[in-house]
């Protein structure tokens, strides 16, 4: 099933709305949360930019200078 562009936008905005709420509360949430976080987001952002977001996170952490993937 083709996806337009504007479907497209949307689940990139719905991503960027996501990553904002789990950056807000990274520190507090435990693996039930972040599997909670996933189901409220994952239709509206699709697996792929959740996963990211996750990733971009874990790189974060672990001080990996390469943060743009």
């Amino acid at each position: 099933m083709p996806v337009d562009d504007a479907a497209m936008k949307q689940m990139d905005e719905a991503a960027e709305q996501a990553r904002i709420e789990l950056d807000s509360n990274i520190d507090h949430l435990t693996a039930r949360d972040v599997a909670a976080w996933w189901v409220k987001w994952y239709m509206k952002a699709g697996h792929k930019r959740l996963g990211r977001i996750l990733v971009g996170l874990g790189r974060k952490k672990k001080g990996d200078p390469d943060e743009s993937a």
